[in-house]
């Protein structure tokens, strides 16, 4: 059955104004159903980002991780900006009337990426037709649910346009990874066990019944089929580099401990994770004659 519903969350009420949820298992979990919302680039929470230069910038667009735009999120796109590139960024939830405390704790990861996904299709096909930047050079980013759904858009919005696919910690859940030949960097921690069951119990070689392919077996079916697609694994980091230094958290659902995992990164690997991010878009580059 489709519901609406209002939850309280750390005393704040959340009610969805238009995306449905239905409830799933017997965990009190929910998946989001249709309407969703789409791209709206007037949207209180979109950033879109040009640099004051005589010459149009490439444009990369932003999908964020399963709590919403926070600030991990922000400073990956300071990054992209101190750099010179062009950016789009949105918050989907709030576009959805989803507060991000609610749907962070309670929404499965395809719950999640059903919410991103058709914000983050609309703002490609905005920065397509748009001549205000370097269209003609489009790479896509995301991290974590954001991170998975860049690449299930490797092989769902495939045009001439995309240069290239920046994936950060892609979530182990989720969207069902296609067949794509953009340029694709994969980038984690080597530390990342976000919401595993043990410490070496790590996201990208993780399976679930809904995700029976992990993210690595994946990639080396890609690379296989000729994809150019690689793993990026950094020293002294776990989930989500831009989470501050490294350090192990404990996740609490309720007051039961849902997991213990590490998150953020130390200043060696997010100095090189840095160089990696803005030397892969510069290598991909596409100049016209």
């Amino acid at each position: 059955m489709l519901i609406f519903v209002s939850i309280t969350i750390l005393g704040c009420t959340s009610v969805p104004k238009a995306t449905e949820l239905k409830e799933v298992g017997s965990r009190g979990r929910y998946t989001t159903q249709e309407p969703f919302a789409t791209f709206d680039p007037n949207h209180t929470s979109v950033e879109i980002w040009i640099p004051d230069e005589g010459k149009k910038a490439p444009i990369v667009i932003y999908a964020h991780g399963g709590a919403g735009y926070r600030e991990d999120d922000r400073a990956r796109i300071e990054m992209l900006r101190q750099n010179g590139f062009a950016t789009i960024s949105f918050d989907a939830y709030e576009m959805n009337g989803l507060d991000w405390n609610f749907v962070t704790r309670r929404v499965t990861n395809t719950g999640k990426q059903n919410l991103i996904w058709e914000v983050f299709k609309g703002a490609v096909a905005y920065a397509v037709k748009d001549d205000r930047w370097d269209h003609q050079n489009i790479f896509f980013y995301g991290a974590s649910n954001g991170g998975r759904t860049v690449l299930y858009a490797g092989s769902e919005l495939v045009n001439n346009h995309v240069r290239g696919i920046i994936s950060e910690a892609p979530a182990a859940t989720g969207y069902t990874l296609g067949d794509f030949y953009i340029p694709t960097i994969v980038l984690y921690g080597k530390m990342d066990n976000w919401a595993g069951k043990s410490e070496t119990d790590y996201v990208w070689n993780r399976t679930y019944p809904s995700s029976p392919i992990s993210i690595e077996d994946w990639l080396t079916s890609q690379q296989k089929k000729g994809s150019p697609v690689k793993f990026v694994f950094y020293e002294n980091a776990g989930h989500l580099l831009f989470e501050g230094p490294l350090k192990e958290v404990t996740v609490k659902r309720g007051n039961t401990i849902a997991f213990t995992a590490y998150q953020g990164a130390d200043d060696i690997a997010l100095k090189q994770y840095k160089q990696d991010v803005i030397s892969f878009i510069k290598s991909n580059l596409v100049f016209e004659e």
